[in-house]
């Protein structure tokens, strides 16, 4: 190979890897906000899992003072379905495993959302192509 021939084949070695590059994903930013019996969520976290032939891997988000948001590079894939897991706990609480309540003390915190919207969930979103349309806002009660 000469050098000329070299020069003109190099460039178009470096073209051909980045022609799938204009192609956008098909994960979508996904926001909202969580309330519980009328109050935001304080903290949680909400999980996207794909059904019904939905490809794609699991994808959530931490639950902030009432609101979440999933970014597009993470976020679930356009015209997927998913159902939604929505966990958070209440506040804490020390109590003690003696009879006497003597200590030690203990401190939990108990689930605040119940099992309907997370383990048992029947939640259900479809994430739509336009990123302007993926606004999910859950009131649970």
């Amino acid at each position: 190979m000469t050098l000329r021939s070299a020069l003109f084949v190099l460039p178009c070695c470096l073209l051909v890897p980045a022609a799938g590059c204009g192609r956008s994903s098909p994960a979508r930013r996904v926001w909202g906000t969580v309330t519980y019996q009328g109050r935001p969520v304080e903290e949680g976290q909400i999980v996207f899992f794909p059904i019904e032939g939905t490809e794609g891997p699991s994808t959530g988000a931490a639950i902030e003072q009432g609101r979440y948001d999933i970014p597009a590079r993470t976020g679930p894939y356009a015209g997927g379905v998913y159902r939604v897991e929505i966990t958070a706990l209440g506040p804490e609480r020390t109590y003690s495993p003696n009879v006497s309540g003597e200590p030690p003390l203990i401190t939990v915190r108990d689930p605040l959302i119940p099992p309907a919207f997370n383990r048992d969930s029947t939640l259900r979103v479809t994430i739509a192509d336009r990123a302007s349309e993926n606004q999910h806002d859950f009131d649970l009660e």
